[in-house]
C-alpha cells in the first residue's frame, strides 16, 4: 500500500502537472477581454464573472453545492435571480437545506465549518431551489465515487480519486432538468461537478441550451487521471468555441466562458 508521504508527493505532482498544461491551452485558447469581471463568494466556494450578464429575474444553474454556496446564494440575494442548485450528495442536500432553515428561522449559518457565515440580505428562498439529484448526460441513475479523505464532501463519476466506496444518485440531463420547471433559457451555468463536465458539456452542445455564461471546474486540471488529460480538455475548449463561447478567464481550475456570439 502507498505509504501517506509518496501519495501526498503524487498528488502534488499531478496538480503541478495539471496547472501547468491548463495554463498553456488558455493562452492557446483564451482570448484578451476587456470586460469588467467581479468575483463573487467565498475564496474556496466564489467565481469570477460578468456581472452585466446576471440579469434580475434571470435563472442560474449551479451544479455542484458541497458545504458552500456562496456564490449560489449571492446570485438569489444581490443580483436577484432564480437559482437552481443541483448537488446528489448526501452532506451538500443536508448543508442547503439547513441553510434554507437558517433563513427561515432569522438565523445565522455556517459556510463549511466556519468561521465565515452566509450573507442572507435580501435572499429570497422562493427563487432558490434545491435539486437532489446529479445533472448527467443522461437521464435515469449515476454511480458516485466517494473522496478519498472521509471528511471531504466531493463525489466523482468518474473516480478521480481512485476510491472503492459507492453511492447511487438520480441523474438528469441539462434540458431535463430545464423542460420539468418550463425554462427555456438560462443566463448562467456553473458545472463544479468532479470530471461530469466533459460528458454534460457534450450532451449541452448537442442540444439547445446555451447559458450566456459558462463557468467549469475543470476537475483534471488538479487530478489529471492520465498525462494525456488535457487532449480531452483541448477538445472540450475548441467544441466550445465552435458553438460561440469565448474562453475570458480562469483562476487555477476554473474557467469562465462567454457565449459571444448567441445563436452559433
Amino acid at each position: 500500500m502507498m505509504g501517506r508521504r509518496a501519495r501526498y508527493l503524487i498528488d502534488r505532482l499531478k496538480l503541478t502537472y495539471g496547472r501547468a498544461m491548463a495554463a498553456v491551452l488558455f493562452a492557446l485558447v483564451g482570448v484578451r477581454d476587456r470586460r469588467r469581471l467581479e468575483r463573487i463568494g467565498t475564496d474556496y466556494g466564489g467565481w469570477y464573472c460578468d456581472p452585466s450578464l446576471l440579469p434580475q429575474g434571470g435563472v442560474a444553474v449551479c451544479c455542484g453545492a458541497g458545504e458552500d454556496v456562496s456564490f449560489d446564494v449571492a446570485l438569489n440575494a444581490r443580483y436577484r435571480m432564480r437559482v437552481l442548485c443541483v448537488d446528489p450528495t448526501a452532506r451538500a442536500v443536508a448543508h442547503v437545506r439547513a441553510l434554507l432553515a437558517a433563513q427561515r428561522a432569522g438565523s445565522t449559518m455556517l459556510i463549511e465549518a466556519g468561521p465565515l457565515t452566509y450573507d442572507l440580505a435580501g435572499f429570497n428562498p422562493a427563487a432558490f431551489e434545491l435539486i437532489d439529484a446529479a445533472v448527467w448526460s443522461e437521464d435515469g441513475t449515476l454511480k458516485l465515487f466517494a473522496p478519498r479523505d472521509p471528511t471531504h464532501v466531493s463525489y466523482s463519476a468518474l473516480n478521480l480519486q481512485h476510491t472503492s466506496s459507492v453511492v447511487t444518485v438520480r441523474a438528469t440531463t441539462l434540458a431535463t432538468l430545464l423542460a420539468a420547471r418550463g425554462i427555456g433559457a438560462i443566463a448562467l451555468l456553473k458545472l463544479d461537478i468532479e470530471g461530469a463536465e466533459y460528458a454534460v458539456l457534450r450532451s449541452m452542445l448537442s442540444g439547445a441550451v446555451r447559458p450566456r455564461q459558462l463557468l467549469v471546474e475543470f476537475d483534471q486540471v488538479n487530478q489529471p487521471l492520465n498525462p494525456a488529460f488535457w487532449l480531452e480538455l483541448l477538445g472540450v475548449l475548441r467544441a466550445l468555441r465552435a458553438a460561440g463561447y469565448a474562453l475570458v478567464h480562469r483562476e487555477r481550475a476554473n474557467h469562465l466562458f462567454i457565449l459571444t456570439a448567441p445563436g452559433s
